[in-house]
């Protein structure tokens, strides 16, 4: 399994996530939002916020559907139900869907295959800035991990 965090980064312009190994200080990737946009739209960057665009993600005005495109294909589709009492999602990708149970206040997502095996798991962690750990099976684009965890975000977390 692949592992990264994904980390709002504090007083930007917009919305904008840095994306490292665990415990590295080296940036691989930059997921920045939309200023000013009616719906939730992101863009993967390689490096820092200028790097080469690996992956987009889209959500419509409500946040409850959101439609991650790799190289300009669709790569997944993550769904929230409109009302819950606790934070759940179904992600599909390819022809596989996932159920994830965040719960209540666990703030933890894990996306299982057929046979039981960790396909992504997306964990809030507790620290002063918005902080998710990420782990991506081998086979999963790692795009679709990453910028779940700010779906997630994006959904559950963020006040706007």
């Amino acid at each position: 399994m692949e592992a990264y965090e994904v980390t709002q980064v504090m007083l930007s312009v917009g919305t904008v996530y840095q994306v490292r190994r665990p415990r590295q200080e080296e940036v691989l990737y930059t997921v920045k939002g939309e200023l000013m946009s009616p719906t939730p739209k992101f863009h993967l960057t390689e490096g820092d916020e200028k790097g080469k665009e690996r992956a987009q993600l889209l959500g419509n005005f409500i946040k409850t559907k959101y439609e991650i495109q790799v190289d300009g294909k669709s790569a997944a589709t993550l769904v929230f139900p409109a009302v819950a009492f606790k934070k759940t999602l179904t992600l599909v990708v390819g022809e596989e869907e996932f159920e994830a149970d965040g719960g209540v206040f666990k703030g933890v997502f894990q996306c299982k295959k057929k046979d039981g095996s960790l396909a992504i798991e997306i964990a809030k962690q507790l620290s002063l800035r918005d902080t998710f750990s990420v782990q991506v099976a081998e086979g999963m684009p790692f795009e679709v991990g990453l910028l779940a965890a700010v779906a997630i975000h994006s959904r559950f977390y963020e006040m706007v």
